[in-house]
């Protein structure tokens, strides 16, 4: 297929899959919407090689390091810190998720897929490109598929299970904020953060200067793969945050350089290509294993975090909803939170408040 044809092809499936999320309020993903799409096409006659001839396939081989370092720069560490009740329900929840699913999970469905769906689940895209080369190991495509489908399918559970709890949470604190017993702080406790180094002026700050770093620490998360035989993507997340915490790398740094929407675009068909040699047959036969997965890490992820709760005195509520977000990640939390709050309150003070 002609290069720009493809390109053509794979961004009409997303466009349409951002409209589609849009229309459903994050319910029905971009990428839920894509994977399906994309197998029934590949089904029907799509040329298997579209991700190849687009060019992204091998963009994303490259970019990969980059785009886990930017996902590094989102992070910050004085969060952490600042909110540290929902880091401690959001961690043990997150464990639970991952341990219950492969520990239990393996009672019940193929070993190789409880290992895969377990951080999958936990842990979102990140987490799948960490356990991309398990089917390469073991010379089973069908444990790739799987770990797509457990990608792309989470979402599906656990954005009205959030939804749900937030909502609960919503109108409990709109009734505390009505009777005068909240007091909120709007402010969001920003300040200025001081780094080790001295930021480079905005003027010379360009976006090749951006890349060109991200590029430097990208190849320093590849010797470090090689050297301990850690997954490259794990240090370059790692150096990520660190790196933009003493001031070398920008906040966001792949936003501020313009260069997000493509090395996404690219790491996403890298996990799309997972289904180029699916089945319906294949499909259907892990439809009873994924169900499993998604069963019991809900139950898991429930249970811990409402003990957690328990402890850090968050309502049951709260945490499940804050829990669940490991199945979806951004930018259903942000939606779902903006959702919840408009119709939770009747003023915009109100809204701000929830």
């Amino acid at each position: 297929m002609n290069a720009l044809l493809a390109l053509f092809v794979i961004f009409l499936i997303f466009s349409v899959g951002d409209f589609v999320a849009s229309k459903t309020k994050a319910l029905v993903s971009m990428m839920l919407f894509a994977a399906v799409v994309f197998m029934v096409a590949f089904w029907t006659g799509l040329p298997k090689t579209i991700f190849d001839d687009s060019g992204l396939s091998a963009f994303a081989g490259v970019t990969i390091s980059m785009f886990l370092v930017h996902i590094g720069t989102t992070i910050k560490v004085r969060d952490f810190a600042r909110e540290w009740k929902t880091v401690v329900i959001v961690l043990f929840s997150t464990i639970a998720i991952a341990m219950g699913v492969y520990f239990v999970g393996k009672l019940f469905i193929d070993r190789y897929y409880a290992l895969v769906g377990a951080p999958i689940l936990a842990g979102g895209m990140v987490a799948y490109f960490v356990m991309n080369g398990v089917s390469e190991a073991v010379g089973r495509a069908d444990i790739s598929v799987f770990a797509v489908l457990v990608l792309v399918f989470q979402s599906f559970i656990g954005v009205p299970v959030a939804s749900y709890f937030c909502k609960k949470e919503g109108l409990r604190v709109r009734d505390e904020y009505r009777a005068g017993n909240l007091s909120v702080d709007f402010s969001n406790g920003e300040g200025q953060h001081k780094t080790l180094l001295p930021p480079i002026p905005e003027k010379y700050n360009t976006a090749n200067v951006i890349l060109c770093k991200l590029a430097l620490v990208g190849y320093a998360s590849v010797l470090l793969g090689k050297a301990t035989g850690v997954s490259m993507l794990i240090y370059a997340l790692i150096l990520g945050v660190l790196l933009r915490e003493v001031g070398f790398l920008d906040e966001a740094a792949l936003t501020k350089c313009n260069g997000f929407a493509f090395v996404l675009a690219g790491a996403t068909c890298s996990i799309f290509s997972g289904l180029v040699n699916t089945t319906p047959a294949m499909v259907a036969s892990m439809i009873v294993p994924l169900l499993i997965v998604m069963a019991i890490g809900l139950v898991c992820c429930a249970v811990v975090a409402i003990v957690m709760g328990k402890i850090v005195h968050f309502s049951c509520q709260l945490s499940i909803g804050l829990a669940v977000t490991a199945f979806f990640g951004f930018p259903g939390t942000y939606l779902i939170s903006n959702e919840v709050a408009r119709a939770s309150g009747d003023s915009p003070e109100e809204c701000a408040a929830v």
